[in-house]
């Protein structure tokens, strides 16, 4: 395996680390009920890895209007002195987000609603899909997962403001039984119900909150292998999110899309 199959282990063991934004602003300010865009949206990214732009959506506390713009992913709270923390806080756990100092805050009185088509998880190979072992190790198939129904994945996060600078983390929760096989973690998924909630600006109870932070019900997400391409964040395209056998052959012509 070449150095650009490897799974980069920072990303691919925890969840979420690598999604896929190909929705347009158009399409997620209707799906989201966004009043106003306030930035532009990068184009299309099938292999997008914290740090870089993530869409979401958050209420104005000015003038209560739904937003639409972009984040870094990796949250930065506006209290620390190293920006480069936020690098490594891309995830919030839901069990914790509500006492970390790291994410007090922003769960307070800043929350969003981050819109990705899916995600990529990585699952061991022996459990699902046949014994296939390096030196003895048990290698990890890529999966795409994504909603069943073919709408926008939209996920619980939070968002902070510091020095002109947007960054967002994305929350996790158990696994559902779909996912489990895969991971003990899932980004928390919100259904349009809980939107209006999530992103009240006003006081809001920590229970409330915390009810609306559970694992998507079974059936909501469907998911398929995919290419061992997508192991690497520098490799783009839609090509990465076509089916692959579970040896990592893409079961149709991948796009080669670009490096970078």
């Amino acid at each position: 395996m070449g150095p650009e199959e490897r799974p980069d282990s920072r990303y691919c063991v925890v969840m979420c680390g690598r999604v896929v934004t190909a929705s347009g602003p158009e399409e997620l300010s209707e799906h989201l009920g966004v009043d106003v865009v306030v930035d532009e949206l990068d184009g299309p990214d099938y292999n997008v890895a914290p740090s870089h732009q993530l869409p979401l959506a958050w209420t104005s506390d000015e003038d209560g209007r739904r937003l639409l713009g972009t984040a870094k992913w990796g949250l930065t709270p506006s209290w620390v002195k190293d920006p480069a923390i936020g690098e490594r806080m891309f995830n919030a756990r839901a069990e914790t987000v509500a006492e970390k100092p790291s994410f007090r805050a922003a769960f307070q009185r800043r929350r969003c609603l981050v819109a990705v088509d899916g995600f990529y998880e990585w699952g061991p190979t022996g459990r699902l899909a046949g014994a296939r072992t390096t030196r003895g190790r048990t290698t990890r198939q890529a999966w795409y997962v994504y909603r069943a129904d073919g709408s926008p994945l939209v996920l619980a996060g939070l968002w902070e403001h510091r020095r002109g600078l947007r960054t967002c983390s994305i929350i996790t929760v158990p696994a559902n039984d779909d996912l489990a096989p895969l991971h003990h973690r899932m980004p928390a998924v919100l259904e349009p119900g809980d939107w209006d909630g999530w992103l009240d600006v006003g006081d809001r109870d920590r229970s409330d909150l915390e009810s609306l932070l559970a694992p998507a019900d079974d059936g909501t997400l469907a998911r398929h292998t995919v290419h061992c391409r997508v192991n690497s964040a520098r490799n783009k395209g839609s090509g990465l999110i076509e089916p692959a056998d579970p040896m990592g052959m893409s079961m149709a012509v991948p796009d080669q899309g670009t490096l970078w």
